[in-house]
């Protein structure tokens, strides 16, 4: 059962919550720049996100909070077959007081079970601009299991627009997936051709038995925001298997600010408690709003 320790611990966290571009370093509560000319985007594999979870207030609880120190979350591991769980978190944040809204995917995989993946963002600082797309594989190749899901957005206040590409590996073809990368990343180029700002992210399995992380970046003129010291794990390995990738278009508009949220810290939550959420941590990095110039 997840519980906040105390009463002033409760006091505190409802003073932080509802901030839109409020984002924590490893833990640590303190606002970096200007809200209003920044943005921040992060990843969360939500383990096992379904109705199960979703009965559970205290988990919902903490997972709206989380949400709500980003602008914009990509989603992966939603298994509800009705999509009631993913529409009742964002009811959850909603219900903190700032505005957020949904785009989800269909439900996608081989075989059960199978996961939807979702950006849920705040309407005060992003809008989704044209159509959204899953990676149509090429006839004849079967790379993908959970194919990316791939939505471009552009912020109400400044002009940074980008484009990104949400993706859960399949743990026994993470590799293969991540090398595949390179077509998903022309797909998405030409279906936004005005577009510069690439952004794949999600959880990747990059590390330990699944992916060799030493060797060299697989995807060409692109930046591995996400460093391989990170453990971005809830449980006692050290891994990192969530990302975030930009395209080097994308650099000057990154405010090198990137790290992992984590919310067992923030919230003073046991090990126990902390894998009720999730068995990730969400990762994040931090934009300009305001560079763009194409």
């Amino acid at each position: 059962m997840i519980r906040l320790r105390s009463f002033a611990a409760a006091v505190a966290l409802t003073c932080l919550f509802g901030l839109c571009t409020w984002c924590v370093a490893l833990g640590q509560g303190k606002p970096e720049t200007n809200a209003s000319d920044t943005l921040t985007i992060a990843s969360f594999n939500i383990q096992v996100f379904g109705r199960a979870k979703a009965r559970k207030t205290a988990v919902m609880k903490v997972l709206a909070e989380i949400i709500t120190r980003f602008d914009l979350v990509a989603i992966q591991e939603i298994r509800d077959k009705s999509g009631a769980a993913i529409r009742k978190l964002a009811a959850e944040v909603d219900a903190l007081g700032t505005p957020y809204a949904l785009l989800v995917s269909p439900r996608l995989g081989r075989k059960e079970p199978r996961e939807a993946y979702a950006f849920l963002y705040c309407t005060e600082t992003l809008t989704p601009v044209g159509e959204q797309y899953l990676y149509q594989e090429p006839t004849g190749t079967d790379f993908f299991p959970r194919e990316p899901f791939i939505a471009r957005f552009k912020c109400t206040k400044g002009n940074f627009t980008f484009v990104l590409i949400n993706l859960h590996t399949d743990p026994d073809t993470a590799t293969r997936e991540i090398h595949a990368l390179k077509e998903v990343l022309a797909f998405a180029q030409r279906k936004y051709p005005q577009e510069k700002d690439f952004i794949i992210l999600g959880d990747l399995n990059a590390d330990c038995k699944y992916f060799n992380d030493k060797q060299p970046n697989p995807l060409p003129a692109t930046r591995w925001l996400v460093k391989n010291n990170v453990d971005t794990t809830v449980k006692s390995s050290s891994c990192t298997y969530d990302r975030i990738i930009i395209t080097a278009a994308c650099l000057p508009d990154f405010t090198g600010e990137v790290g992992v949220f984590r919310y067992d810290q923030e919230f003073d939550l046991s090990s126990q408690e902390s894998i009720e959420v999730s068995d990730h941590f969400p990762v994040w990095a931090r934009f300009f709003t305001y560079l763009d110039n194409y």
